[in-house]
């Protein structure tokens, strides 16, 4: 949620003007894409799917240590190199 958040404020940057930093770049990267692919309605995907999507929007856009999301979850779910293309 704070990412998005973080995304929306971006936005609102973006529409003022501002420069846009290699951050900001990657959070319009993650916010268009979890938009369009996770709070889409015409999204209709399991539960389960629907994290794992969560995830490898996350792994698309961040290294695991620019979401502040704890490393045990990290190296938990984090998605593999292998994965994401096994994905595509």
């Amino acid at each position: 949620i704070q990412l998005y958040a973080s995304y929306k404020e971006t936005l609102e940057k973006q529409a003022m003007g501002f420069r846009r930093s290699e951050w900001d770049n990657k959070l319009l990267k993650y916010g268009e894409k979890f938009e369009q692919e996770l709070m889409n309605l015409e999204v209709n995907i399991p539960l389960e799917a629907a994290l794992d999507l969560g995830w490898q929007i996350m792994a698309d856009c961040f290294e695991p240590q620019e979401t502040g999301i704890p490393s045990a979850f990290t190296n938990e779910f984090w998605p593999t190199k292998k994965e994401a293309v096994a994905q595509d």
